[in-house]
């Protein structure tokens, strides 16, 4: 979601093409990309997410030193922050007093997942605030004003249902499994009018007024999926054997999000606790608008609960239930109430429940929950044949001792603190490597980046060219990473590679490609990574041949050609027998008065066709490309040869009459 927000951003594009890497998913179901017929790369995650974060990141753009990514995180705040405050005003409208609803907003914010999750960018607190916002709208505006003084405008008499469906909006933007949630709201609608004795038509008006906001989304998410596959009800999730599905036993599910020590609701969330105790009291307060809670709590425990990773990820606690939270702080109201103005047993027990709430969530806060995750998922992981049967393992999901909780105190006990934002390793890597890229970009770069450790601080600077993430580690055979490399390549006449491949490592097919059709311009070490920029020659029919030896290796043939700015060199050589040792070839650009003002030496084809490979009679051709003024250009002559490393000494040349050439090198054209 943040990578499309950058996008949309810095370049007016939806796609997520630097992170096509995801494409390969540690598990299957896992992919939160998916590929178009252009080989373009589009998140399958919620474009309301997505267009709340754009001003965030807007923002971020403007003020470089809060950058897009911890600007983008602000989102959680802001709606953690909305949904404490409805919350109050909820409690207030039920007839509760300022210091109960306000005890009520604490334990919400802070001792509840509301607190570790505002440091996240995941959909659940815009979903908390939206299935909030639904339910505070039935409650409280759903059924009232039936016989409207002349004075009453029909925006008021309506603004009650047209809140609902925002509301429930809000909840399908974050996730379309909300979508199950309309015929409960819908029919809550109609109840509520049915207590008033309300007319047919009124029933109709006001369920239209409620389909209204989501007819909208509706037709906004059809026009968006469209835009990135090409088909209006492609949402780019997949739905398949062995991916995304239904497939958890709801028993297990069931088990696993409510009691279980590694994602039990009630562990995560202690005041819970006090929900269950008050429930009674509240659903006899407030029997219509409990009946409705319920049936929304319970949706949540069915479909989360069937859901194939019904554990939520790599997160802390039941993240699918996080929407769910603010509904069983609601239910606790009467026995807050109670506590607080009874006896001081009920005060002690709400305190010492608060007091727990509050230590799970400084767990999840101080230490993040990605690395203890890790290890599990390293420790247990899913049988080969069913991959998707993570956390289906009794040992993983009801061992009390493996609970995240108490793993992340043992951790907090021990020193290891990370909180919100902050980092003990907060320096950008790519400090050597950023600076040479933005002082010699070109209209038509691209970024081909191979560690995806890079992203964020790679989106986080707005100045850089198209930035493509492809996957490391895979055969050139593999279809999809050829199809999104291709696509790198496609509308790029220069290519920045940012690798930790060394030179000829043939498992950088991807340089070894690119070596194949495309002109070396340069190539460094920096930040603990390689940086190798390549550059399109332009096509040419011409070549000047030629029959220069330099020991056993023929010159074939040459081309010099001028491009703007840029003097690009092809040459042809062949093999006159077997060569016995690898050597470097050398390339060197000259001014009229032979003067070196530019050069290339190097293994041919940056190493990976090394001369010891070469087959008798076989033509390898190499290309380079030297940057230069137009003065430079204009004058420019180039010399070749070869060398022996680390002696430095040429190897002898002749030209094609058999005499030797005096240095050893060859003086093969200017670009006049």
């Amino acid at each position: 979601m943040f990578v499309t927000a950058v996008n949309i951003v810095d370049r007016g594009e939806m796609h997520v093409n630097q992170m096509a890497y995801s494409l390969w998913g540690i598990r299957p179901g896992e992919e939160v990309i998916k590929l178009n017929a252009n080989g373009d790369v589009y998140s399958n995650k919620s474009p309301v997410v997505i267009a709340f974060m754009i001003p965030l990141v807007a923002l971020g753009k403007l003020i470089p030193a809060l950058g897009k990514v911890r600007a983008a995180l602000l989102l959680g705040p802001f709606l953690t922050a909305a949904t404490t405050a409805l919350l109050y005003a909820f409690a207030r409208h039920l007839g509760y007093a300022r210091f109960t609803s306000s005890i009520t907003a604490f334990l919400f914010a802070f001792c509840t997942m509301a607190l570790p999750y505002m440091q996240t960018a995941f959909g659940g607190p815009l979903a908390s605030f939206g299935l909030l916002l639904a339910l505070w709208a039935v409650e409280k505006h759903i059924g009232v004003d039936e016989q409207p003084s002349p004075t009453s405008s029909r925006r008021i008499r309506f603004s009650g249902a047209v809140l609902c469906g925002i509301g429930m909006v809000l909840a399908i933007g974050s996730n379309l499994v909300y979508i199950l949630l309309i015929p409960i709201f819908a029919l809550a609608i109609v109840v509520k009018h049915r207590f008033h004795r309300s007319s047919l038509r009124r029933y109709v008006s006001q369920l239209v007024w409620f389909g209204l906001p989501l007819g909208l989304m509706g037709t906004g998410l059809l026009i968006y999926n469209f835009v990135r596959f090409g088909a209006w009800l492609e949402a780019g999730y997949h739905f398949s054997p062995g991916q995304e599905g239904f497939s958890t036993p709801l028993w297990w599910g069931l088990l696993g999000l409510t009691v279980s020590p590694a994602r039990g609701f009630l562990w995560y969330n202690p005041p819970a606790l006090l929900a269950l105790l008050s429930w009674p009291r509240f659903h006899r307060a407030q029997r219509f608008l409990s009946l409705v809670m319920l049936s929304v709590i319970g949706m949540h425990l069915i479909a989360f609960g069937t859901w194939w990773a019904w554990w939520g990820g790599w997160s802390w606690g039941p993240r699918f239930l996080l929407p769910i939270v603010p509904y069983t702080i609601l239910v606790s109201l009467p026995f807050l109430q109670s506590a607080l103005g009874g006896a001081s047993i009920k005060r002690t027990g709400m305190v010492l429940i608060a007091t727990l709430g509050l230590a799970v969530q400084v767990a999840g806060v101080a230490v993040d929950f990605n690395l203890y995750e890790q290890e599990l998922d390293a420790h247990f992981p899913a049988p080969p044949d069913q991959p998707l049967r993570y956390h289906h393992n009794p040992a993983l999901v009801y061992d009390v001792a493996r609970s995240p909780i108490l793993e992340h105190w043992r951790r907090l006990c021990a020193g290891t603190i990370q909180l919100g934002w902050w980092s003990g390793d907060n320096q950008p890597r790519l400090s050597t490597t950023l600076a040479t890229i933005l002082h010699n970009q070109k209209p038509k770069d691209v970024i081909i980046f191979l560690v995806p450790e890079l992203l964020y601080e790679l989106l986080d600077n707005p100045n850089l060219p198209p930035i493509h993430g492809l996957p490391f580690n895979l055969p050139a055979e593999d279809a999809r990473a050829q199809i999104v490399f291709e696509r790198a390549l496609r509308d790029a006449e220069r290519v920045w590679l940012i690798t930790w491949y060394g030179p000829g490592d043939t498992e950088n097919w991807y340089e070894e490609q690119l070596r194949q059709e495309w002109a070396s311009v340069s190539e460094e070490w920096g930040d603990d990574l390689r940086l190798l920029l390549m550059a399109r020659p332009p096509h040419t029919d011409h070549r000047s041949e030629n029959a220069t030896t330099f020991d056993s290796i023929r010159l074939f043939a040459y081309s010099l050609q001028r491009s703007h700015d840029t003097l690009f060199v092809e040459i042809a050589w062949q093999a006159v027998e077997s060569i016995p040792q690898d050597y470097i070839t050398f390339v060197h650009v000259l001014d009229s008065e032979m003067h070196l003002i530019a050069q290339q030496d190097r293994p041919p084809l940056g190493g990976y066709r090394p001369t010891t490979s070469w087959v008798p009679g076989e033509i390898v051709v190499d290309r380079f490309a030297f940057p230069l003024s137009g003065e430079q250009l204009a004058e420019a002559q180039v010399m070749i040869g070869w060398y022996e490393w680390p002696s430095l000494e040429r190897l002898p040349v002749r030209n094609e009459i058999g005499k030797s050439v005096e240095g050893n090198a060859l003086l093969i054209g200017d670009t006049k």
